[in-house]
């Protein structure tokens, strides 16, 4: 374990370190504050205590930057999402994490493949509730959010990302990182947006809709 902690520290000092190439620049669109500004870390104590209420163990990954670098912040897109709702004006209707998320890695939520009493049960009746199994990262705008499983019988889904986008009947796809096809974790998530931040000119834009992705 002790190792496991000395590879995820290195990393989250290493993302940290690029993240000082954000002086000086600025953004025609940003969303949150920029440069970003990050709260104080979450008390391991109070994180585990988290995970008990809830039957859970948060990914490593995420519970080691948010108990060692930054419980929330305002970036990426509208920033970093604290754990606790009631914290932050952009969280959607919270998830319950004590639930197990309803899809995996290969088979996620495609709303063109529902039938009218899936997406009926999803949308109209409201019988099926997606929100539960994890928790909410940041919110890109338009109801668009990246979203970290926390709990699910499907160790391959476990830790992923994923992309929620339902106000425009897409779905919620995990994330593919394009350095090597696999999908994202919570730290390659974050640094994608750091590096994506860094090569970016003054009136770009991405959207972590762009890695959407259903693999097979």
């Amino acid at each position: 374990m002790d190792n496991d902690f000395a590879a995820i520290d290195e990393r989250i000092q290493r993302i940290v370190k690029k993240m000082e190439g954000f002086a000086g620049k600025h953004f025609s669109l940003r969303c949150g504050e920029f440069p970003p500004v990050w709260n104080k870390p979450y008390s391991i104590e109070k994180v585990e205590s988290y995970e008990k209420e809830n039957g859970i163990k948060l990914p490593l990954e995420y519970k080691r930057f948010i108990t060692t670098f930054a419980s929330s912040g305002t970036q990426p897109f509208y920033g970093l999402m604290p754990l606790w709702d009631g914290e932050d004006q952009h969280l959607i209707s919270e998830p319950d994490s004590s639930k197990k998320f309803l899809y995996t890695i290969k088979k996620p939520l495609n709303i063109y493949n529902l039938s009218e009493k899936e997406y009926a049960q999803i949308y109209i009746d409201r019988t099926v509730d997606v929100d539960q199994g994890y928790v909410t990262l940041t919110h890109e705008g338009d109801a668009m959010y990246c979203i970290l499983v926390v709990n699910t019988d499907d160790p391959d889904t476990y830790g992923t990302v994923w992309f929620y986008d339902l106000a425009d009947d897409a779905g919620i796809y995990p994330l593919k990182n394009p350095a090597n096809d696999k999908p994202m974790g919570f730290l390659d998530w974050f640094e994608y947006y750091v590096d994506k931040t860094l090569e970016m000119d003054e009136d770009d834009y991405f959207s972590y809709g762009e890695l959407a992705w259903e693999f097979k």
